[in-house]
């Protein structure tokens, strides 16, 4: 019964101090709680993972993301690292003071929580209302606001951006 209690609270407050993925967006309220939707989960509370599996849906504030797998890894209680897989990962967040919310689209979505960095790769489409931009890994510091893209060696190798006037 210990045990059992235990993973259960590993499990609730892995799921409350998940922090926002960044996006350009609105930022989620720390208070706004995390939702997550999956077929099974694996935790393990000496490595600090959890791993969710099969139709994973994860939802806090306006930000959602739908993946096949996320993981989540965790340090002291602090989440260190968030990666979601599938075929594709889906983001979307509405933007403050938008009508149009951004959507994103790739294989593969790290976040490296303490280092405020994200790195989106397999084939990228970020999309805000008209604008588009496709790509082979995109690259995001918060911290600094940098964003870096980069092509593959398939189709043409570059990236394509459009911007609407």
């Amino acid at each position: 019964m210990a045990n059992s209690r235990g993973l259960w609270f590993f499990l609730w407050l892995l799921c409350f101090s998940l922090p926002p993925l960044p996006t350009q967006a609105r930022q989620v309220e720390n208070d706004d709680p995390i939702h997550i939707n999956a077929r099974s989960v694996e935790a393990n509370e000496k490595t600090g993972t959890a791993v969710y599996r099969g139709n994973v849906m994860l939802e806090q504030g306006k930000l959602s993301i739908r993946a096949d797998r996320l993981e989540v890894r965790s340090r002291q209680n602090q989440t260190e690292y968030v990666v979601a897989t599938g075929q594709p990962v889906k983001l979307r967040q509405q933007a403050d003071g938008q009508n149009e919310e951004i959507q994103a689209v790739a294989g593969k979505v790290e976040y490296h929580v303490t280092s405020g960095k994200v790195d989106m790769t397999g084939e990228v489409t970020l999309r805000q209302g008209g604008d588009l931009f496709t790509g082979h890994v995109l690259h995001y510091d918060l911290h600094e606001q940098r964003l870096s893209a980069e092509g593959d060696d398939r189709n043409d190798g570059g990236i394509k951006v459009i911007i609407q006037p």
